[in-house]
């Protein structure tokens, strides 16, 4: 297991990222904002999503940490 997914991992056991579907997803290139799940900057070279979860606000990920993510809440 990657560092990524285990920290994505904890973070949903701890409730720090959501369980639920968005209500509008934005994609482009990386601002340098920082990832909602890794914690690390999304790059210029890197896809960025971010998820607009209404009341629980906005989340900003890396794509590869958007696709861990939603595999992992909805197996849950």
């Amino acid at each position: 297991m990657s560092d990524f997914e285990f920290m994505i991992r904890e973070m949903l056991a701890k409730g720090r990222l959501p369980k639920e579907n968005c209500r509008m997803t934005w994609y482009g290139l990386g601002t340098g904002g920082i990832c909602g799940a890794c914690e690390q900057p999304i790059e210029p070279s890197e896809v960025e999503e971010d998820w607009d979860l209404g009341p629980s606000g906005v989340v900003r990920l890396h794509q590869r940490c958007h696709e861990f993510w939603m595999r992992e809440w909805r197996s849950d």
